[in-house]
């Protein structure tokens, strides 16, 4: 397919209008939100957007075994805040990660490093081992969707699974308050860096075809270059 790649810049967002975007495979950047067929990973690769429909959702036994192993954890949802702790692990994560992530926090959500009035509605979860923060993350909302957007963890406790339990508190906190949608991103055809994102399972994830413009269910053919 030919190559496409655009992007909006919105005054404001409805919990609609981003539930809409959502639905036609565009994802926020910065307070940007755009849509795109290829990504440079070093190679151009096609790309898939995804995402679930939360009474779909199954509980397999590697939830299970996550969940089990994060119960002596504590963890906190809330609107959008980015304490200290937030810059601090987020920075240590980036010293730790073998691949090009945010810079910093207000430079993955606003574009720059100042926090500006957003246009997208932001929760924050975090992770806590005692009282150390060991992983947070950011999921937009509108009014029956949300996207993940950002997550970093202490590489220390890379044996926890803390990227995929922050999915999992995430979806739990979407169906205590009624959403329907979860769209985590895009899988990358060729690559499988991106693939952790089908951990929620393979058979209930969607995949957005551009040309059809509608939601098919996921097939591992997409993901063969």
């Amino acid at each position: 397919m030919k190559p496409y790649y655009h992007i909006l810049q919105p005054a404001s967002l409805t919990g609609p209008q981003v539930d809409q975007l959502l639905a036609l495979g565009w994802y926020r950047m910065h307070q940007e939100i755009f849509t795109t067929s290829h990504v440079q990973l070093g190679d151009v690769y096609r790309v898939h957007w995804l995402r679930y429909a939360l009474n779909e959702l199954q509980s397999h036994a590697s939830h299970k075994r996550i969940r089990q192993r994060a119960r002596h954890f504590t963890y906190r949802i809330e609107d959008f805040v980015m304490r200290e702790e937030h810059q601090v692990l987020h920075k240590r994560y980036r010293h730790a990660i073998d691949f090009e992530g945010a810079p910093s926090i207000t430079d993955c959500l606003f574009g720059g490093e100042e926090i500006i009035p957003s246009v997208f509605t932001t929760k924050t979860v975090s992770i806590y081992d005692k009282e150390e923060l060991i992983a947070a993350g950011y999921f937009d909302v509108g009014e029956k969707s949300a996207a993940s957007i950002l997550h970093f963890f202490d590489h220390h406790y890379k044996r926890f699974s803390l990227g995929k339990y922050l999915i999992l508190l995430t979806l739990d906190y979407l169906l205590e308050h009624g959403y329907q949608w979860y769209y985590p991103g895009y899988v990358v055809e060729g690559n499988p860096k991106m693939d952790y994102k089908l951990f929620l399972g393979r058979e209930e994830a969607q995949y957005f075809d551009p040309i059809a413009v509608e939601w098919r269910y996921f097939e591992e053919r997409i993901l063969n270059a």
